[in-house]
C-alpha cells in the first residue's frame, strides 16, 4: 500500500512538472514575427535616395506601436541578409521572400514601393506568407505630394494591421462586463472594439471529409474599457439576444475606420475647366461619388457611418450626395432606438447635413430632432440644426 501511494505521488509530481510550464506557455500571447524590407523608389523628385529605407523604418515603428508584432530590427536584418548575399530592397517575388523569411525565422514579409509622378505619390505594400510563398494581401494608398509621406505610411500601416486581427477568448462575464484573455502585452488598448463569435457548423471537405473550417456566428460586439498585462475588460456594445455573449466564445479585433487623407485645393488647368463648367462632373468624380454613395446606401452600418464621415469632410457642398444623405436619414432615423451602431450612423448623417450649411435640410433635422426615438440622435439633430441658422 505504501509503495502504491509513493508511486502515485511520484506520478503526480511528474505530471505537475510537465503541466505547469505547458499551461504557462499556452496562456501567453504569441506575437506574429515579421520582417519589413526596404521599399523600392520609383520616379523622381524624392527628398533623398534613402527614402525607401526611411519608409521601412516608419513602417517598423508603426507596427511595433501596435503591440502585436515581433518585428526584426532593421540593423540585424541587414547584417543577416548581407551574410547570405540577399537583397534587402524593394519588391521581391514570393519565392525569394520565402527564402528570406525561412532564413530569418519569420512568418510574414512586408515589401513594397514608393512611387512619385508629378504631384501624385503612392505607396504599395504586399504581405507575403513565408510558409505558402503566396501574397496574402496587397494594400496601397495614394495622395497628392502636398500630403506628408509619413502620414501616408501611418495610414498604410493601419491597412496592413487589419490583416492581422487580434483573436482570443472570453474568460469571464459578469452582467454586461466581459473579460478577455488578451491584454497590454498583446497590443490591446482602451477603446478598441472586438466582435464576438460562437462556433457553428463544422465545414468538411466533400471528398476527403477533412475538417477545413468552423462556421463563426456573431453574437455581439465589445469595447475595451480597461487593460492589464494579460487580460482586458470590456463593455457590451451590441448583443444579438439576451445572454448571447458567453464564456469561452471567440473575440476578434475590429480596426476603426481609416480617416481619409486631406486633399489640397486643385490648382491645375483641369480644375479651372471644372470651375467654368460645374454642371459636368468628370469620370473620376463619378467614380468617387459611386464609391461613397454605394457605402451610404449599404445595409452595413460601418459602411454607412464611414460614408457619412467622408461626406461631412470632403463632399459637404455636393448637392447630389447631400440629397442622398437627406433621403437615408429620413428613411432610417426612427427605425431603432437601442442599436448603438445604428444611432451612430444616423448621427453622422446629421453631421453631414449640418456641415453643408444649406437651409434646405433644416426641415429634415427638425423632424429628427422632434421625433427620433433615441435621445442621443435627437441631440445630434438639434446641434446640426443650429449650424444651419
Amino acid at each position: 500500500m505504501r509503495r502504491f501511494i509513493s508511486e502515485l505521488l511520484i506520478v503526480s509530481i511528474v505530471l505537475l512538472m510537465f503541466q505547469i510550464p505547458l499551461s504557462a506557455e499556452s496562456s501567453d500571447f504569441k506575437k506574429t514575427k515579421i520582417a519589413v524590407l526596404d521599399f523600392q523608389l520609383q520616379g523622381e523628385g524624392f527628398e533623398t535616395q534613402d527614402m525607401g529605407v526611411i519608409v521601412a523604418e516608419w513602417f517598423i515603428t508603426a507596427l511595433v506601436k501596435a503591440g502585436r508584432f515581433d518585428v526584426i530590427e532593421r540593423g540585424l536584418l541587414k547584417k543577416l541578409l548581407e551574410e547570405q548575399k540577399l537583397s534587402m530592397t524593394g519588391i521581391v517575388d514570393a519565392t525569394t521572400a520565402t527564402k528570406i523569411g525561412k532564413f530569418l525565422g519569420v512568418k510574414t514579409i512586408i515589401t513594397g514601393s514608393v512611387m512619385k509622378l508629378q504631384n501624385i505619390i503612392e505607396i504599395n505594400a504586399r504581405i507575403i506568407d513565408v510558409e505558402t510563398a503566396s501574397i496574402i494581401a496587397a494594400e496601397n494608398v495614394k495622395s497628392s505630394a502636398a500630403v506628408r509621406l509619413q502620414d501616408l505610411v501611418v495610414q498604410m500601416s493601419e491597412k496592413i494591421i487589419k490583416n492581422f486581427p487580434l483573436e482570443g477568448y472570453i474568460v469571464n462575464r459578469t452582467g454586461s462586463k466581459i473579460t478577455i484573455d488578451l491584454g497590454r502585452l498583446a497590443g490591446v488598448k482602451e477603446g478598441m472594439n472586438f466582435s464576438v463569435y460562437k462556433e457553428g457548423k463544422v465545414i468538411k471537405h466533400p471528398k476527403t471529409g477533412a475538417i477545413i473550417d468552423v462556421q463563426r456566428i456573431e453574437t455581439g460586439k465589445l469595447r475595451i474599457v480597461s487593460v492589464r498585462d494579460k487580460v482586458a475588460e470590456g463593455e457590451i456594445l451590441k448583443e444579438e439576444s439576451a445572454g448571447a455573449i458567453s464564456y469561452g466564445q471567440l473575440v476578434s479585433s475590429i480596426l476603426g475606420n481609416l480617416q481619409p487623407v486631406a486633399q489640397p485645393a486643385p490648382t491645375t488647368d483641369r480644375a479651372l475647366e471644372k470651375a467654368l463648367s460645374p454642371g459636368k462632373p468628370s469620370k473620376q468624380e463619378d467614380s468617387e461619388h459611386g464609391d461613397v454613395t454605394s457605402m451610404l446606401r449599404s445595409s452595413n452600418l460601418s459602411n454607412k457611418e464611414r460614408a457619412a464621415k467622408i461626406i461631412a469632410k470632403q463632399h459637404n457642398n455636393d448637392q447630389r450626395i447631400l440629397d442622398m444623405v437627406n433621403e437615408e436619414l429620413l428613411k432610417g432615423y426612427n427605425r431603432s432606438a437601442d442599436d448603438r451602431d445604428y444611432v451612430e450612423a444616423m448621427a453622422w448623417l446629421c453631421n453631414a447635413l449640418g456641415a453643408s450649411g444649406y437651409p434646405k435640410y433644416r426641415s429634415t433635422l427638425q423632424t429628427v430632432s422632434d421625433n427620433a426615438p433615441n435621445r442621443k440622435l435627437r441631440k445630434y439633430a438639434l446641434k446640426n440644426l443650429r449650424r444651419l441658422r
